[in-house]
C-alpha cells in the first residue's frame, strides 16, 4: 500500500490541467508550474491571460521556457515508479527470474544464448555490455533448456519440412543432411503467412455462415409472419360460413317464430268465434229451458220454434257439426326438427370430406401449390352431395387424381390421315389400307401422325392418364390451338410441352424430351397434368407413382397482335389472351405397325404398389 508522502509526492507532480504527470512542465511569473501544451492550449481558448490556479491576469502571454530541473526530478520520478512495479515478486504460475534469491521477482526477458531468464533489475547488463547486447531476448519462458538440441547441445535455428522438427546446425550435417533445412525465421515467416490465410479463409468462412444463420433467423421471421397471416386469414375465411350459418340459423328460427305467430293469431280468432256461438247457444238453451216449465199449451206451442231446426239457424248450423271433432291441422305448426338434422348432417358430411381433402392436401404440399382454384372447381365444391365413401390421398399424384382428373376424348378431324381413332374416342391407332379423307385440312396435322383432344383448357387445373403399354413409340403432352400443324416442333417455344417414349430392337427403352434422349424404364401408364395458372406441365408414372418431368414456369398466355384484336372488334368478337391447351396424342415411328396403340383411360386414384427402384425425375 503507497504511505502518505509518496501519494502527496505524486499529487504535486501532476498537471492541474490535464492531471497526468507532468510533460515538459513551465513555470509561470506567478510560481505555478503546467505542461507546457495544457496552459498553451488554456490560453488559447481564453479571452483573458490568467494562471488557472490564482487567476492572477498577465498583460501579454508570458514567454515560457521548460523547467528543465523540475523535468529530470519528474522522469526520476516516473523511472523509480516503472523500477518499482517491474520490480514485484514472482506470482504462481509466472517466470521467474533465475538470478534473484527468495523471494524471486517476475522476469522481464530471457536470453536464448544464456538459457537464462532475467527480471528488470538483473537484465541490466544486456542492456549496457556490448557484447551482451548482442544476445537474443525473448518475452520470458520457463524451459530455455528445450529450446536446446539433446544431441549437440545447440540451438535449435533451422526446421526441418522433411521431418517438420526443429534442428540445430548440426543435425543440418548429421541425421539431416539430405532434408530441406530452413532457418527457424523463415519458416515463422512462411507458417505465419499461411496461418494469417487460413485465418482469413476461416473468417470469410465464418462471415459466410453468420450471414446465413442470419438469412435463416429472417427466413423463420418472415416465414412466421406469413403462417400468422395465413392463420389469420384462414380464420376469417373460416368466419364467413360460420357467420352465414348463424345468420340462415336466425332467418329460419325468425320464420319458424312468425308461422307461430300467424297459427297464434289464426287459433285466436277461432276461439273467439267459437265463444260468441257459444254465448248464443247457452241464450237459446235458457230460453228453452224456460219454456218447458210452463204449462200453457197455448203459449208453448206459440213459442216453440219448429222443429227439427232450420240448417241455416245458428242451432241448426251447430247440431250439424256437434258430432265432428274439431280439426286443427290447418293451423297446428309443422316439426322442421328432421329436415334441419337431415340438412345439417348433409352439409356435415360434405363439409367434413371437403376439410379432410384440404388437410391432406396441405400436408402432402411441395410449398409450391398456388392458393387461385378455377371457376369449374368452386363449382365442383358447392355442386352436388357426395355420397361416395371419400378415401383420402396418399401421395401427391392420388391428391391430383382425385381432384383434377378430366374425361378426354380423341378429335377424329384433327388427326393425321394415316391415323384411325375408334368410336368412343379413347383409343389411337395406325389405320390400316387408304388414308380418312374427312374433317379439314386445315385442322389436320399433315406431316405428323397425331391427334388433337376435343376439349381444351384456358384455366384451372386438369389431369388424365394414358395407357402406352401397347406402343413402341409415342409422345404425349398439350399445346396451344394456334402451333403449326404443318411444321411441328415439340418444345416449349413452339408452344408444345410433351415428352416421347421409343424402344429399340433390343428392347431398351428412351426418354424423349426437347430433343433429348434419356435412358429409362418403361412405363405402363402416363398421366399428364398441368396448372394453367402456375405455369406447369408434369407428367407421371402411374405405376411406379413417380415424377418423369416437369415443365415449370411455362407461357401459356399470349399477346394478340394489334391488327388481330382490330379484326376481332370490327367482327364485334371478343379476343382473349388465354388461348386454349389441348392434350394431343401421337407415335413417333411410321405407321409400319398397326398394333401401335395409345389408348386413354380412366383416372382410378388407387395407388398401385410402386416399383423396388422407382425412378426420379430427369
Amino acid at each position: 500500500m503507497a504511505s502518505a508522502s509518496s501519494l502527496s509526492c505524486e499529487v504535486q507532480l501532476r498537471c492541474s490541467i490535464c492531471l497526468n504527470t507532468f510533460t515538459e512542465p513551465v513555470s509561470t511569473p506567478c510560481g505555478h508550474n503546467y505542461c507546457k501544451t495544457c496552459i498553451t492550449g488554456y490560453w488559447s481558448n481564453k479571452d483573458l491571460i490568467q494562471c488557472p490556479l490564482c487567476k492572477k491576469d498577465f498583460h501579454k502571454r508570458p514567454q515560457l521556457q521548460v523547467n528543465t530541473g523540475f523535468r529530470d526530478m519528474v522522469e526520476h520520478y516516473n523511472n523509480m515508479r516503472v523500477r518499482g512495479e517491474d520490480e514485484t515478486p514472482a506470482k504462481p504460475g509466472e517466470v521467474t527470474c533465475d538470478i534473484c534469491l527468495e523471494p524471486k521477482l517476475r522476469a522481464q526477458k530471457t536470453c536464448l544464448v544464456c538459457l537464462t531468464s532475467y527480471c528488470q533489475l538483473h537484465l541490466e547488463p544486456h542492456q549496457r555490455v556490448k557484447n551482451l547486447k548482442k544476445h537474443q531476448l525473448i518475452e520470458p519462458v520457463s524451459n530455455p533448456e528445450d529450446r536446446m538440441c539433446k544431441k549437440h547441445d545447440k540451438m535449435f535455428e533451422f526446421f526441418c519440412r522433411q521431418d517438420q522438427k526443429c534442428v540445430c546446425f548440426m543435425c543440418c550435417k548429421d541425421d539431416h543432411v539430405t532434408h530441406e533445412a530452413v532457418p527457424l525465421e523463415q519458416e515463422f515467416r512462411e507458417r505465419k503467412a499461411q496461418l494469417d490465410s487460413v485465418m482469413s479463409q476461416v473468417k470469410v468462412m465464418e462471415n459466410t455462415k453468420s450471414g446465413n444463420i442470419k438469412e435463416i433467423k429472417h427466413f423463420v421471421r418472415q416465414s412466421r409472419k406469413g403462417s400468422e397471416k395465413e392463420i389469420a386469414d384462414i380464420t376469417e375465411v373460416f368466419t364467413a360460413p360460420v357467420v352465414s350459418l348463424q345468420s340462415s340459423q336466425a332467418e329460419l328460427i325468425q320464420v319458424i317464430q312468425e308461422k307461430q305467430k300467424a297459427a297464434e293469431k289464426e287459433a285466436e280468432d277461432r276461439a273467439t268465434l267459437l265463444k260468441q256461438e257459444v254465448a248464443e247457444l247457452r241464450e237459446k238453451r235458457l230460453e228453452m229451458k224456460e219454456l218447458l216449465q210452463t204449462e200453457d199449451h197455448l203459449h208453448f206451442l206459440q213459442s216453440c220454434p219448429v222443429l227439427p231446426f232450420p240448417e241455416h239457424s245458428v242451432i241448426g248450423k251447430v247440431l250439424s257439426q256437434s258430432s265432428d271433432p274439431i280439426d286443427l291441422s290447418d293451423i297446428s305448426q309443422p316439426s322442421y326438427v328432421r329436415k334441419v338434422k337431415k340438412a345439417v348432417a348433409q352439409m356435415e358430411k360434405t363439409l367434413s370430406n371437403e376439410m379432410q381433402m384440404l388437410v391432406n392436401q396441405v400436408r402432402l404440399s411441395d410449398g409450391c401449390e398456388a392458393d387461385e382454384q378455377s371457376d369449374t372447381d368452386e363449382e365442383l365444391m358447392t355442386g352436388e352431395f357426395v355420397t361416395e365413401e371419400w378415401t383420402p390421398p396418399r401421395d401427391k399424384l392420388m391428391m391430383i387424381q382425385q381432384n383434377d382428373a378430366v374425361d378426354v376424348t380423341l378429335d377424329t378431324y384433327t388427326g393425321h390421315p394415316w391415323l384411325a381413332v375408334s368410336e368412343d374416342g379413347k383409343q389411337l391407332r395406325f389405320r390400316e389400307g387408304l388414308p380418312s379423307l374427312t374433317g379439314s385440312f386445315g385442322r389436320r396435322f399433315q406431316n405428323k401422325p397425331f391427334v388433337f383432344g376435343k376439349e381444351g383448357f384456358s384455366s384451372g387445373r386438369f389431369y388424365y392418364e394414358v395407357g402406352v403399354s401397347g406402343s413402341k413409340s409415342f409422345l404425349l403432352g398439350v399445346a396451344k390451338e394456334s402451333i403449326n400443324r404443318e411444321i411441328f416442333l415439340a418444345c416449349p417455344e413452339a408452344g408444345v410441352w410433351a415428352v416421347g417414349m421409343s424402344i429399340n430392337h433390343e428392347g431398351e427403352a428412351y426418354l424423349d424430351i426437347s430433343c433429348r434422349r434419356y435412358p429409362r424404364k418403361r412405363p405402363q401408364t402416363i398421366g399428364v397434368f398441368v396448372d394453367y395458372e402456375k405455369g406447369e406441365v408434369s407428367f407421371y408414372d402411374v405405376g411406379a407413382r413417380a415424377l418423369i418431368h416437369s415443365y415449370t414456369g411455362c407461357t401459356f398466355m399470349e399477346s394478340p397482335s394489334a391488327l388481330k384484336s382490330l379484326l376481332y372488334s370490327m367482327a364485334g368478337a371478343s379476343v382473349s389472351s388465354r388461348p386454349k391447351l389441348y392434350p394431343f396424342f401421337g407415335f413417333l415411328t411410321p405407321g409400319d405397325d398397326p398394333d401401335n396403340m395409345l389408348e386413354i383411360t380412366p383416372v382410378a386414384p388407387t395407388p398401385q404398389v410402386p416399383h423396388k427402384s422407382e425412378e426420379t425425375k430427369v
